[in-house]
């Protein structure tokens, strides 16, 4: 069943950080490949955030491992990060944001379905 305020609550969290991840910022330099940085620590806790609000939702209408939350969050990561490399944003396409944001959806995958699932399953 659909938990409404969760779905709102997905939505709009996604909305606010499509748009704020699409906000141009004018003269800045590409950055180096560093996965060390503490933008990448918000990159994966934004992430880890979205997904569980996805999951919570209960929006899409998936099997017990929840894959369709895990794709669109994604898709949504990788949408952006491809959108940040295009010349009209003004923002650079940044692989380490990408991969932080990766492991905070993949991290999020584990804690929320995966070690449930396997615990209940023990």
């Amino acid at each position: 069943m659909v938990n409404k305020k969760f779905l709102w609550l997905s939505l709009i969290y996604t909305l606010l950080i499509f748009f704020i991840s699409l906000i141009p910022l004018p003269n800045i330099t590409i950055p180096d490949f560093n996965l060390f940085q503490p933008d990448k620590l918000a990159h994966f806790i934004i992430y880890f955030i979205m997904l569980y609000l996805w999951l919570k939702s209960n929006s899409l209408k998936e099997n017990k491992f929840r894959l369709k939350s895990l794709i669109l969050v994604l898709f949504i990561s990788s949408f952006i990060e491809t959108l940040q490399g295009t010349s009209f944003i003004k923002r650079h396409y940044e692989l380490a944001d990408l991969i932080a944001n990766s492991v905070g959806i993949i991290f999020s995958y584990i804690v929320f379905v995966l070690y449930p699932y396997k615990k209940l399953k023990a």
